[in-house]
């Protein structure tokens, strides 16, 4: 009897494993197919600012062209915005951004989100509040440079790198989004924090990175695959 309930036991903790697996995979491929949804929607909100303006903005990082990531944020329908976005498209020149903020809305806070080897993750607090939150439950975060976050999923775990949350880029002199930089062909997401916080990819690593890796790479993976 001792050993028909072992052999239950064994065979249920195996089950549990696998079916904690099958629930994990299924829930991957979900957050795959909103990442590509929400590429799809941000880069549509690119051009769109694009085709009203008629110009490419050519500053190195976000917070040198707020009212451009106003913009996109109003064409995005976002539900909530850590800027005020009101005043800052009617700001006179030499006000600051910051004193038009929204403290309710932020980034993932340090520490409460993940890159794919389980270590907790810090990124630059002066990119916290440029930080729309979409009527779909997405997050979207301009950090720094011309990185934006997506987390697909919002405050929901489970807030890690290349499972829920994503990457991309708008490179300068260019209205299209993509993952790396035109010059170099490389790219450091997360890179104003950087040390263990970042990573560099290249189209020669983002697919070891997303397998083995950090999981930055799982961005330009699932959209350039």
């Amino acid at each position: 009897m001792a050993e028909v309930l072992i052999t239950l036991g064994i065979i249920g903790i195996v089950a549990a494993m696998t079916l904690t697996t099958i629930i994990n995979n299924a829930r991957d491929r979900q957050f795959r197919a909103m990442f590509k949804k929400q590429f799809s929607i941000i880069s549509q909100a690119f051009q769109m600012v694009y085709l009203d303006d008629g110009i490419e903005i050519d500053f190195e990082d976000w917070r040198d062209m707020t009212t451009y990531v106003c913009q996109i944020g109003q064409k995005l329908k976002a539900a909530y915005s850590g800027l005020k976005c009101d005043e800052i498209l009617t700001m006179v020149p030499d006000d600051a951004f910051e004193n038009h903020i929204n403290k309710n809305v932020s980034w993932h806070k340090n520490n409460t989100w993940y890159n794919a080897k389980k270590l907790p993750m810090v990124s630059n607090s002066g990119y916290s509040y440029m930080t729309f939150y979409l009527p779909d439950g997405a997050w979207i975060n301009f950090n720094c440079w011309r990185y934006v976050f997506v987390d697909v999923n919002g405050a929901k775990n489970p807030n890690t790198v290349g499972r829920d949350i994503f990457y991309f880029v708008l490179p300068k002199r260019t209205s299209a989004l993509n993952f790396f930089d035109y010059t170099t062909g490389k790219t450091w997401p997360n890179g104003c924090q950087g040390g263990i916080y970042s990573t560099t990819l290249t189209p020669d690593n983002y697919e070891d990175d997303c397998k083995n890796g950090t999981g930055w790479g799982c961005s330009p993976m699932y959209i350039l695959d």
